[in-house]
């Protein structure tokens, strides 16, 4: 690798980060339903969405809150059929492989 190819730690290989002032977050954050319409609005992370959030609740600003994300349920079945698409993936690979 020559040293043009390299980058050095000043260099700026990602995104640039999205700003948004806080009246901006609000009313974003307001006018939504959820994280991510924020964070596609303002080009934003949904974690940092998130965190902005947490901050300016933590300070006293009355964020309305969001319904729950739906989570999956990871009982036994669930395990179950994890273990068989696992177990899938191994014989299609073994499949391939012996041919």
């Amino acid at each position: 690798m020559s040293n043009d190819e390299t980058s050095t730690p000043t260099e700026d290989n990602s995104e640039k980060r999205a700003f948004a002032t806080d009246e901006d977050f609000i009313a974003s954050w307001q006018g939504n339903s959820n994280v991510e319409a924020v964070a596609t609005l303002l080009g934003m992370k949904p974690a940092s969405v998130e965190q902005r959030a947490r901050n300016m609740r933590k300070h006293g600003v009355p964020l309305k809150q969001y319904a729950p994300k739906e989570r999956t349920v990871k009982d036994k079945a669930y395990w179950q059929s994890m273990a068989a698409l696992a177990a899938a993936a191994v014989e299609d690979d073994e499949v391939s492989n012996d041919a």
